[in-house]
């Protein structure tokens, strides 16, 4: 079993096979950095994979979205997977939609998902 804290802006969930960085209800100016900076911490502690979960995020604005494309950043870098779990519908669905975040990122609809495709051996391009 992993190992789960709540480090005040994103609940972070750390196991042998990924980190999961659940993003809190809302996401914006105030705290996008905080996240990004949790983000980056499990990536660069050697997460072998990393999973936003976004699923509980009723609120995101293009902070939100930066610390997606950020982590994705880091991560291509380091070769590390990462799938961001994003709701079926609401707001943060359709900003996600209307920013094209689908053609950046691995979209899953829902956090098993994810970490089963997290199996899947990862192209190294």
């Amino acid at each position: 079993m992993g190992l789960a804290m709540d480090l005040g802006i994103a609940r972070v969930e750390s196991t042998e096979t990924c980190g999961v960085l659940a993003f809190p209800a809302e996401v914006d100016l105030s705290n996008g950095e905080a996240i990004l900076a949790q983000a980056v911490g499990l990536l660069d502690a050697g997460a072998p994979g990393l999973i936003l979960d976004l699923t509980d995020c009723t609120f995101c604005d293009s902070s939100g979205l930066n610390v997606i494309t950020r982590s994705q950043m880091r991560a291509s870098e380091l070769g590390v997977p990462m799938w961001v779990v994003l709701p079926q519908r609401g707001i943060v669905r359709r900003v996600s939609d209307v920013a094209g975040l689908q053609r950046r990122v691995a979209i899953a609809p829902d956090v098993a998902t994810a970490r089963e495709a997290l199996t899947v051996p990862y192209p190294l391009n």
